[in-house]
């Protein structure tokens, strides 16, 4: 069932855009700066694949380039 919902998480972050994480942040009332947009968009695009192994030690590319409230949130979220 795992490789099921890898495989759809997949297609779906292929097809992920900028806007898509602007309409998902503005959901959960996350607020960031055009340059953190860039950096989170491309850290999910490249780093999913981790993400979905549950190694949260991958949070680290992103902790000194974003606002450290930002940062918590996201962690906080992916926890």
């Amino acid at each position: 069932m795992k490789k099921i919902y890898n495989k759809i998480i997949e297609q779906y972050i292929s097809n992920l855009t900028p806007k898509d994480l602007e309409e998902i942040a503005k959901k959960l009332d996350i607020t960031y700066t055009q340059k953190e947009s860039i950096i989170i968009y491309q850290f999910i695009k490249y780093n999913y694949k981790e993400l979905l192994n549950q190694n949260i030690k991958v949070f680290e590319q992103i902790k000194d380039k974003i606002n450290p409230n930002l940062y918590k949130k996201l962690l906080t979220l992916y926890i």
